[in-house]
């Protein structure tokens, strides 16, 4: 009788304490995501201090939290309190592209101004670029836009005999600028004259097209044939996609 009463007590004592620890933590993440979305503003006007001192690299720093807060606090509104528009994460974005064109590294400009195509804001700056440079090395980085002003990535380097493809993708839930992304990755080789290679994975296939455009440059177009072993990645991350060449080494 009293070790009946031991044991419903015990388990009556590990739900509340469970409880009590799932509204801890939406309590602690809660107070996060206000406390991030309530730094918009002076990530916005110290990025813009920085940049009209010419100290561009803190400047990037800045502008870099300012798109991915933009962007995480309108999705997750409700909770945060702030109100950010598309407006807003346009004008994040185009900013940290300026500063990278400032930096003098202009592929990495377009690629920000591209997260929004067809932003007049983003036309227009794109526009004052320098004129692209066609190039025949495929070595180099290439990215992809993911969610909250974050990057999936393939690099390419070259070797004796083929060059080697590294590809580090993520999936952002609702939460995942605070909580952190689902991951995935894989790596290839492909011979030093072709333009395409193949990455299997059990049913998983992933073909890679080297590509040029004449207004975007180098790129490389990835698809991602349907599986059902999600090609070994986590949850929901994907490879698919258009990647643009920002880094030539």
């Amino acid at each position: 009788m009293n070790i009946l009463k031991i044991l419903t007590l015990g388990c009556t004592m590990s739900l509340l304490l469970s409880f009590s620890n799932t509204q801890a933590a939406e309590l602690d993440y809660t107070q996060e995501l206000q406390q991030g979305c309530g730094k918009l503003k002076q990530y916005a006007r110290l990025g813009k201090q920085y940049y009209d001192q010419k100290q561009y690299a803190k400047a990037l720093t800045q502008f870099e939290d300012q798109a991915a807060w933009s962007h995480f606090c309108q999705i997750n509104a409700e909770e945060s309190g702030v109100n950010v528009t598309d407006r807003d994460i346009e004008i994040a974005n185009n900013n940290v592209g300026l500063t990278y064109a400032k930096l003098g590294k202009p592929l990495w400009a377009r690629a920000w101004f591209l997260r929004n195509p067809d932003s007049k804001m983003s036309q227009f700056n794109l526009s004052q670029l320098p004129k692209m440079q066609q190039s025949t090395s495929l070595v180099g980085t290439y990215v992809a836009k993911n969610g909250f002003g974050q990057w999936d990535t393939i690099t390419v380097k070259k070797l004796k005999n083929a060059y080697q493809i590294e590809f580090e993708g993520y999936y952002f839930g609702l939460r995942g600028l605070i909580y952190g992304p689902n991951l995935g990755n894989f790596d290839v080789e492909m011979p030093l004259n072709q333009k395409h290679a193949v990455y299997h994975y059990e049913d998983c296939q992933i073909d890679l097209t080297f590509a040029s455009h004449p207004q975007q440059g180098q790129q490389i177009v990835v698809e991602e044939q349907q599986n059902t072993s999600g090609c070994g990645f986590g949850h929901n991350v994907s490879a698919s996609g258009t990647y643009l060449k920002v880094e030539t080494k």
